[in-house]
């Protein structure tokens, strides 16, 4: 599951309708933004998570890009170690890393505290090797439960059309609705070198301008 930073932008009001072509070396994907306004009673048996307000560096950035990088994450790779320490030292940041039964650790999850009354979820996703298993909505229940102990008015977040194709759905049982689309244009971090070239091969990797007639 991805999720990514960022609040709602100014409406964009003169897109006519037609395919736009991006420039070599961008990454484009489609957006939706989704509110949940109370808690889902009965969501799924929420994993025990553990808040950790002090990671070490290499730990995090490991298992942000084990988790990450098939959905293109990159921005652990572009954080030094006090960025990192300085990131979580904010206690609007909220970093929680979910446990099975057994202790074993499943995954992830990152939210932001905005004012006293939103949360953003920034980052929610299990290991790769654990995708498939009832995992993910009991990551979510436990991340929902935290966020909503906080109590806000709403919980939101933003998906992304590189995420699995059952992202919206899996977002609406868990209570998040819809409220706005868009897209995203990115610097492609296989081309600026912060993921390796070969992470996520769903998702093109186009670095040169195309030619008519040059192939």
């Amino acid at each position: 599951m991805q999720v990514t930073e960022g609040s709602l932008p100014d409406e964009t009001t003169d897109l006519a309708p037609g395919y736009r072509r991006v420039p070599a070396g961008k990454i484009i994907n489609a957006v939706t933004w989704m509110e949940a306004r109370a808690a889902m009673p009965g969501l799924a048996h929420p994993l025990a998570m553990t808040r950790v307000t002090k990671p070490d560096p290499a730990v995090y950035r490991a298992v942000f890009l084990e988790i990450g990088a098939p959905w293109l994450w990159d921005r652990a790779a572009e954080m030094s170690d006090a960025d990192i320490a300085a990131h979580f030292a904010d206690p609007s940041q909220h970093l929680y890393y979910g446990h099975d039964e057994s202790g074993g650790h499943v995954g992830m999850v990152e939210f932001s505290v905005a004012g006293s009354n939103e949360i953003e979820i920034t980052y929610l996703g299990l290991f790769p090797s654990l995708t498939g298993q009832g995992f993910g909505k009991r990551l979510m229940a436990g991340a929902l439960d935290q966020a909503w102990r906080l109590g806000p008015i709403r919980i939101w977040l933003h998906t992304s059309s590189f995420d699995h194709h059952s992202v919206i759905g899996f977002y609406r049982a868990c209570g998040f609705e819809p409220y706005a689309t868009g897209f995203e244009i990115t610097d492609d971090p296989r081309i600026k070198g912060t993921l390796p070239r070969d992470c996520a091969p769903q998702i093109p990797l186009i670095e040169t301008e195309w030619v008519p007639g040059a192939r």
